[in-house]
């Protein structure tokens, strides 16, 4: 468990952290944690438990110990899930109703690279847009249409999610490309495609990431399918 990325991502204290190092440490063990000695061995409260479940967007402590678990388990690299014909038409159709208006690629980190490739694809067929990472740079929009493309592996990103949640106000369209569809920007999109790949404890280096090729791959069919839908 990379205990640093996710003290960044979710502002953790350290007795959170302590409590992650715990679990993570007891997580093979046969026999059932209950939640009173995990508090009582990390010093802490039940309460502050099911608190820091909350704040990793779980739903509590079971689910909590259930991710954990599941992180030491060997990532599974088959069925790729592919957009059903549905998505597709509705993603071609968004893309079709805003061809005359701004299509901005926004993207984060290692999901700027995506953003750019989708943004290169794009414009390969005419279809113009802009990439950026610089969303206050979009929040000075005022009053005109765009078609936001999100790509976010962990769907929290602060920056990101205000910007979505600001497009929203505005009535502006959003495809969003996600690891987690359980999140503020998942609710706030028009149409979105997870990977269901996003754990917050799935950042171990030892294990493949699958959102970046899996999301590739997805973009890939939704784009020829439209592109091959003009043709014909």
């Amino acid at each position: 468990m990379n205990l640093h990325y996710l003290k960044e991502m979710y502002n953790l204290t350290k007795t959170e952290l302590q409590i992650l190092a715990y679990l993570d440490e007891q997580c093979g063990n046969t026999r059932e944690l209950s939640i009173r000695k995990v508090a009582k061995d990390c010093f802490t409260s039940p309460t502050s438990i099911v608190r820091l479940a909350k704040k990793l967007n779980l739903s509590g402590y079971n689910e909590l110990v259930y991710k954990i678990k599941e992180s030491h388990l060997p990532t599974p690299i088959v069925n790729e899930i592919l957009p059903s014909t549905t998505e597709i038409d509705q993603f071609c159709m968004l893309i079709e109703k805003n061809r005359k208006n701004l299509v901005v690629v926004l993207g984060e980190g290692f999901s700027s690279h995506i953003s750019s490739y989708i943004s290169e694809v794009l414009n390969f067929h005419s279809i113009p847009n802009i990439t950026t990472s610089h969303t206050q740079l979009i929040n000075n929009q005022n009053n005109q249409n765009i078609l936001f493309i999100v790509v976010s592996h962990s769907g929290e990103e602060e920056s990101l999610r205000k910007t979505v949640e600001l497009a929203r106000k505005k009535n502006n369209t959003i495809i969003a490309f996600l690891g987690n569809k359980n999140t503020a920007i998942a609710v706030a999109a028009d149409l979105i495609f997870s990977t269901d790949s996003y754990s917050p404890f799935s950042t171990n280096i030892a294990q493949p990431q699958l959102f970046f090729g899996r999301t590739l791959v997805i973009f890939e069919s939704l784009i020829s399918a439209c592109i091959n839908s003009k043709r014909n």
